[in-house]
């Protein structure tokens, strides 16, 4: 898939447009989200420190008539939902210099009563927003009925994730001092117009941050399910107006409710022990301003690799040679020397597909490991350090065609895998242990 996406994105420099000796990469990308407020959206994923002038989307085989007109910016996502099933060409102008390039939009388009062909919405203050909508042949904006402000994944079948509603017709401002201390930064505009919903570009929002720009943020982990906060600015502890936790997925949902921190604070995680989810979103209030820093948690009861100081497992490949080397690593990503491993295996690794056990390896960091005993294919490395386990999934290629050669396994593991109900669970001595290393019972 990954290999007709990159066929499909190709950078196309437009006729007419003269490129200058600065270079610059733009790059698109099209969800592949099945929420329709993203299905239809164009994301424009480079780098916010260029400033386009104005940009507009074109059918590929005919550049003269311009099918979409925005004044969208790096990170922002573009409403393509009239667009048919094709291939276009977005392009943007910068100063004097011009960048195209060509995209394919998977989706039909989503038939409208009104030829909508711009909505924009841009910050105009600290806290206002300013919209502007424009109907093909008419110089004169359509009237509109309400307009909502939403997260960038919102479904209309999710109305309670609405952020604002409010009245206000095209080229008003919007107070937006509400969305302050919302768990989501990207913003859209929806406008009703008889009825139909009409989706603008989206905006980014994060509050007045400029007095805020030496704030660091860091977190320690200590067991069993805790984080000590550092808060500093320009090098001087410093204190939140408030912070709350929410997922990384399924829409930032809040998971702790905010309270006020400061530098030295240690944060309780015990109402994330058990989840699925291993990374989480800390976001930190400090007056109008709102950010937001991922912090990592496998959800134990007890962290047995935190104890032993290793974060995970760092793996290095030689496709020429067919090898690999493996290298355990601290929470500062710094290689861990002269800390012994108890045992290392390797098990089969794929997208909803149960694992199964392959071989046992002798080997210690940095030992060279030949990949020719191995099917090309996806695998993942286990290593065990006492009660600690970590992981890094490698594809082996082997240097021969697939399936000619078997796995050769070893006929004496130090560890050893069986599946109960579904799950993989780790045999060592008289011991068994999670796939995460938590001691358990069959």
């Amino acid at each position: 898939m990954k290999y007709f996406v990159r066929i499909l994105i190709i950078l196309l420099f437009a006729g007419g447009c003269d490129i200058h000796a600065e270079k610059i990469t733009i790059t698109t990308s099209i969800s592949a989200s099945s929420l329709i407020a993203v299905k239809n959206l164009l994301h424009l994923n480079f780098s916010k420190a260029l400033k386009m002038d104005s940009a507009w989307i074109v059918s590929y085989k005919d550049t003269t008539h311009k099918l979409l007109i925005c004044h969208a910016q790096g990170g922002d996502y573009i409403n393509i939902s009239k667009l048919e099933r094709s291939y276009y060409q977005f392009s943007a102008q910068v100063g004097d210099s011009c960048f195209s390039i060509q995209f394919y939009k998977r989706d039909t388009a989503q038939i409208k009563e009104l030829d909508i062909i711009s909505a924009d919405v841009k910050v105009v203050a600290p806290h206002t927003l300013q919209y502007s909508i424009l109907e093909a042949g008419k110089t004169e904006a359509p009237h509109v009925d309400s307009v909502w402000i939403v997260g960038k994944n919102y479904s209309c079948a999710m109305p309670d994730e609405v952020y604002l509603r409010t009245k206000a017709q095209s080229g008003d401002n919007i107070d937006i001092g509400s969305l302050l201390g919302q768990s989501e930064r990207n913003f859209q505009c929806v406008m009703w117009i008889n009825g139909t919903d009409y989706w603008s570009n989206s905006f980014y929002y994060e509050g007045v941050c400029d007095a805020y720009q030496d704030v660091d943020v860091q977190f320690t982990y200590i067991n069993p399910h805790h984080l000590i906060l550092h808060i500093t600015d320009a090098g001087e502890p410093a204190k939140a107006d408030s912070m709350w936790i929410t997922s990384k997925s399924s829409g930032y949902r809040t998971l702790q409710a905010g309270t006020a921190v400061a530098d030295g604070d240690t944060i309780d995680l015990s109402p994330l022990v058990g989840m699925d989810e291993h990374e989480y979103m800390a976001w930190l209030r400090f007056g109008d301003c709102v950010r937001v820093y991922w912090f990592s948690f496998n959800g134990l009861e007890y962290d047995y690799c935190l104890d032993a100081g290793i974060w995970r497992v760092h793996i290095e490949t030689d496709y020429d040679a067919h090898t690999l080397q493996y290298y355990l690593r601290d929470y500062d990503n710094q290689d861990i020397n002269n800390i012994p491993v108890d045992s290392v295996w390797v098990t089969t690794f794929g997208i909803r597909v149960t694992p199964e056990y392959v071989c046992s390896l002798h080997a210690l960091q940095g030992d060279v490991i030949n990949m020719q005993q191995f099917q090309n294919g996806f695998y993942e490395l286990f290593v065990q350090v006492g009660e600690c386990v970590v992981s890094m999934p490698f594809q082996a290629d082997s240097g021969k065609e697939a399936g000619i050669d078997d796995v050769r396994k070893d006929t004496t593991p130090a560890a050893s895998k069986v599946l109960r109900e579904g799950k993989i669970y780790i045999l060592r001595g008289n011991k068994t242990y999670t796939s995460t290393g938590q001691e358990t019972l069959l």
